[in-house]
């Protein structure tokens, strides 16, 4: 499991960016590339029913771009659901409560890359 302040002390860390706030209404913010300014990582409280739970709480959820030809396998595992609020395509939204530290930076990895420019990285 990871916490919300380690996801955001490892993308921090990792690609020396700030967490940017967008909307002044939501309890949402995003991680963006230097260069490009594009998104890689949005984390959000939403109610767990917006993802299709039978729970009455808000929860912490992580957005990331998966490659097409990995989301169906991701999307079996345990706290991973297509992404609220984007592309479901070509997104796919973590669970705070149920992701696997590992799993969880291999993923903001994979999404880092898949939205950056080779001048980004």
């Amino acid at each position: 499991m990871m916490t919300k302040e380690q996801a955001v002390a490892y993308i921090k860390s990792e690609y020396g960016v700030e967490a940017d706030y967008p909307w002044e209404e939501l309890d949402a913010f995003v991680f963006r590339h230097r260069v490009s300014r594009k998104w890689f990582c949005l984390f959000m409280d939403i109610p767990a029913n917006r993802l299709g739970l039978n729970e009455d709480t808000i929860i912490t959820v992580i957005n990331l771009k998966a490659p097409k030809s990995m989301r169906e396998d991701l999307l079996r595992e345990e706290g991973i659901y297509p992404a609220y609020h984007m592309n479901k395509q070509h997104w796919i939204s973590l669970d705070l409560r149920k992701a696997n530290k590992k799993m969880l930076e291999v993923l903001m990895d994979m999404s880092f890359k898949a939205t950056g420019l080779k001048k980004d990285l």
